[in-house]
């Protein structure tokens, strides 16, 4: 698959497994189902990093908690966690894809407003950074990571809506290429990925499995917008709620248009109220397996929200 790059790229959110874990190692030279992919540089280095949400039983969010309060699992064992940041201390890099393909004209425009909006009130110039991607047949960085807000709005109006769907490619290539490894963020940014989409694909070379493993790899954490309302397409439905799910991040399905402000909100509130831990795995050996992850927050009533788990590459 080629991307269309119309502006530099740069890099987003250090939420993500380091490089041992996170790094992908080159695939296989590409045979004729698969496109051809850039190297990978894997560093030996071990550490886990989580982004998670504490919230209590009416799902409110629970802050200034500590690292005496929380107990991190993997596979089942206790770990010692190693770093704690508290509630949306560590800056942002944002990667939000939007869908350019024809199934979603009618709802552009709105898209559209909601997107640039969101980006104005989430950034802070100096620290946060954002790229926009348009994706139909294939993906279009109309603006690599940047902090300045008009220069990301120029970029979402210059898109266009036409063509078929590569939505599984456009997160697979963006995890890969643009947040990469998660120890490659400089200063330990969170990654995230914001989707607005309908959840369907009839154009990718790579499966829908292949690029949420992608986006473990490069620990990003996905928000996914539907742009049709939930229940009139339940299998696309279920193919967005997965890549949020997996992740620790949220799926929305809008009503109407103009609801989408409503759902870039509540993906703003939770990027203010994250937790960001850290921790290296007892006995790790990178042989890829995948190793669940369960945060567990030692006060009653409180749970956590973050990622299924992680790649030990």
């Amino acid at each position: 698959m080629r991307f269309h790059r119309i502006a530099a790229l740069a890099v987003l959110i250090g939420v993500g497994v380091p490089a041992a874990l996170a790094a992908q190692q080159a695939p296989p030279p590409p045979d004729a189902k698969k496109p051809a992919q850039q190297p990978t540089i894997v560093a030996n280095v071990n550490t886990v990093p989580l982004t998670f949400l504490a919230l209590d039983k009416k799902g409110h969010f629970v802050p200034g908690l500590t690292a005496s309060q929380v107990q991190i699992y993997d596979n089942g064992t206790l770990q010692k966690i190693q770093k704690f940041d508290s509630e949306g201390n560590l800056p942002l890099r944002i990667a939000l894809l939007l869908d350019i393909s024809n199934s979603i004209r009618d709802r552009w425009t709105f898209e559209q407003q909601a997107a640039i909006d969101f980006l104005q009130s989430v950034l802070v110039q100096g620290r946060d950074q954002a790229m926009v991607v348009g994706f139909d047949t294939t993906a279009h960085i109309t603006q690599g990571f940047t902090d300045n807000y008009e220069s990301l709005a120029r970029a979402i109006r210059v898109l266009n809506p036409g063509g078929g769907t590569a939505l599984y490619d456009t997160i697979y290539q963006v995890s890969h290429d643009d947040l990469g490894p998660a120890s490659a963020a400089p200063g330990g940014e969170r990654n995230v990925i914001v989707i607005i989409s309908d959840g369907a694909d009839d154009q990718s070379r790579y499966s829908r499995d292949e690029a949420l493993g992608m986006a473990q790899d490069a620990g990003a954490v996905i928000y996914t917008i539907g742009t049709e309302p939930t229940g009139l397409d339940p299998v696309n439905d279920k193919v967005l709620e997965r890549f949020s799910e997996q992740t620790g991040g949220r799926s929305f399905f809008p009503i109407e248009a103009h609801d989408l402000g409503v759902a870039f909100q509540s993906i703003l509130t939770d990027l203010r109220h994250q937790y960001v831990v850290a921790y290296s795995p007892n006995n790790f050996t990178p042989n890829g397996a995948f190793h669940t992850v369960t945060i567990k927050i030692l006060e009653k009533g409180v749970i956590a929200r973050t990622r299924k788990g992680y790649f030990a590459r």
